[in-house]
């Protein structure tokens, strides 16, 4: 920036320093503009310039008291609610349905199967329902995908010449984490059965221990009962 005159002849050179960054959560952006006469010397540059770290440090000091004091003062935001949840379902929440049972490759019977262990009849299916009922569809989604991509990423480091037993080194499930899978079933009203078919397309004898410790972390997280299974099953 080229020297300007001030009101008493005395020239002067400023300099703007900007800088955009992320702390947190938080975007904050640093601008610092210093002024000094042209023949400033190199104390007096010094001396500008650490005096505009020691403003930045308490106006970050003051930022971040008053960060913390909206957050803290914030109300919790309202659970999303569904309008007329006694109501038939909306063609809008049909169609979304169709749309996750071809990403997981449903027949419509098994579809039909997975709604009657949820307590949900598709004929007659309410707004409330099919919001809870896509939520759950959405979790059987994630969750194959999650297994499926870990699948594909542990057969990719095996070499060409393994065959089909050596595929997959990961062990079946053991007795201790059947055991624990049947009391949360049992706890939860689910049927273990079904949930590792539908899961993980595979009966309970098939299961892994890493897709039985997918579901004990999960049943563990939606029990509303105390935690009392053994974190070595996961």
């Amino acid at each position: 920036m080229p020297p300007r005159k001030t009101t008493n002849d005395e020239q002067t050179v400023s300099r703007t320093y900007r800088a955009a960054i992320r702390i947190g959560e938080d975007f904050i952006t640093l601008e610092e503009t210093i002024t000094l006469s042209v023949d400033a010397s190199d104390e007096d540059i010094t001396k500008a310039v650490g005096l505009g770290l020691r403003i930045y440090q308490t106006q970050r000091e003051a930022i971040e008291t008053q960060i913390a004091t909206l957050r803290e003062e914030a109300a919790t935001p309202a659970p999303i609610t569904v309008r007329d949840p006694e109501s038939p379902a909306s063609d809008k929440q049909r169609n979304f349905i169709a749309n996750l049972q071809d990403g997981l490759g449903w027949t419509n019977e098994r579809l039909a199967t997975y709604a009657n262990d949820q307590g949900i009849d598709l004929v007659t299916v309410t707004k409330g329902q099919a919001s809870t009922f896509i939520d759950q569809l959405k979790k059987v989604a994630e969750s194959r995908t999650a297994y499926n991509g870990s699948e594909q990423r542990d057969t990719n480091n095996h070499t060409n010449g393994s065959n089909g037993t050596q595929q997959h080194e990961e062990s079946r499930v053991n007795d201790k984490q059947l055991r624990a899978l049947e009391r949360l079933a049992d706890q939860n009203g689910l049927d273990l059965h079904n949930e590792s078919q539908e899961r993980f397309d595979v009966s309970i004898d098939e299961m892994t221990s890493s897709q039985a410790a997918t579901l004990l972390r999960e049943w563990q997280r939606s029990s509303t009962l105390p935690r009392t299974t053994d974190e070595s099953l996961l």
